[in-house]
């Protein structure tokens, strides 16, 4: 019996699906532009081990491998030497997000506290940029809440600010837990390094015991949602080069604000951006936004911004062009020693 594709009316019809195999997808004859598709048959492969991702890329099973979760994170070092090796800024940031509804970290002050605290240059000093905001690269100028004091004076702050709110030098701070889930692939080992350094940080610098709770995926959404948790590891990657796509989710109401955390006078700064015609004005009312959500109420702590990495031979490989969003249109891309005939993997 004759099996039709799929319909579709994008660039590929699914041709197969063989769970832990590959899923194939063949050129669409019916697609508009059809004839600027420039490779016949591609395959995905679904593969969960950076090891065994870099293996089938090597011995050229795999031509293109785009998912940041599949790059060995104990030899970036190494891979970022090779020209095949790319590395690009994304439009994503990685941070914690504190209930604000179970004490003590209800009190802003000791939110700004364990802010203060966290060296993000420790955190990353191996990886991408250390995040003081969200990574809007069309702003001209740098927000107010993005200056942060160095070093001594900024633990000392930290510790002033916990000391106000009761705990002088952590004592009687109840024991609380970060939670991290268990990730797929290079992401398993970032999440835990980030979770040891900050429990140590918050040990040294204020006096505080963080244990850490690393759960599965399905349990860590299930957590948030409930708000069943103390600080969790968090993550957005915006939909758009805009700061309303980081700054409208921390609204009173918004589903994705997930801390607890609400504020009249932030959802209106956020509202009136939204209204605003005059783009300098816009500007200054979403810089104020976040400035009350990252400098003064704190209800989540920026860590660092992501960093896409790829590997691919760009001397075979064509069509690719690395973007902030990391969207790679599938029809555009191809092999220059094999045309369209024998397809990308």
């Amino acid at each position: 019996m004759k099996v039709r594709p799929l319909p579709s009316s994008g660039p590929y019809e699914l041709v197969a699906w063989r769970i832990n195999d590959k899923v194939r997808v063949r050129k669409n004859a019916r697609y508009w532009d059809v004839a600027n598709t420039r490779t016949e048959l591609i395959d995905f492969l679904p593969i969960g081990s950076p090891t065994t991702a870099l293996n089938l890329y090597e011995t050229g099973q795999a031509d293109i491998v785009f998912d940041n979760n599949l790059v060995p994170v104990d030899l970036i070092d190494v891979l970022i030497k090779r020209p095949d090796f790319h590395s690009f800024p994304m439009l994503g940031t990685y941070f914690i997000r504190c209930n604000t509804t179970r004490k003590p970290f209800n009190d802003p002050r000791v939110r700004k506290a364990l802010a203060l605290a966290v060296d993000k240059e420790r955190i990353v000093r191996s990886s991408p940029r250390p995040a003081n905001g969200p990574p809007i690269r069309s702003r001209r100028r740098a927000s107010r809440a993005i200056i942060r004091p160095r070093g001594a004076l900024r633990s000392e702050r930290a510790r002033k600010l916990l000391a106000e709110a009761g705990y002088p030098g952590g004592k009687g701070f109840p024991p609380f837990q970060y939670m991290f889930d268990a990730a797929a692939g290079g992401a398993a080992k970032i999440h835990g390094k980030v979770a040891v350094e900050l429990q140590q940080m918050w040990r040294e610098q204020l006096g505080l015991n963080m244990e850490l709770r690393q759960v599965e995926w399905k349990v860590y959404l299930a957590d948030e949602e409930r708000l069943d948790f103390d600080l969790n590891r968090s993550s957005w990657f915006g939909d758009y080069n805009d700061a309303d796509t980081y700054l409208n989710m921390f609204m009173s109401n918004n589903g994705n604000n997930r801390t607890g955390w609400t504020n009249a006078a932030y959802d209106e700064l956020i509202r009136s951006a939204d209204r605003e015609n005059d783009p300098a004005r816009r500007e200054q009312l979403f810089q104020h936004a976040e400035t009350m959500l990252i400098r003064d109420e704190c209800p989540i702590i920026p860590l660092f911004l992501y960093v896409g990495l790829s590997y691919y031979d760009d001397t075979k490989i064509k069509g690719v062009y690395n973007n902030i969003l990391d969207y790679h249109p599938l029809n555009a891309i191809y092999k220059v020693d094999a045309g369209t005939r024998k397809g990308t993997k």
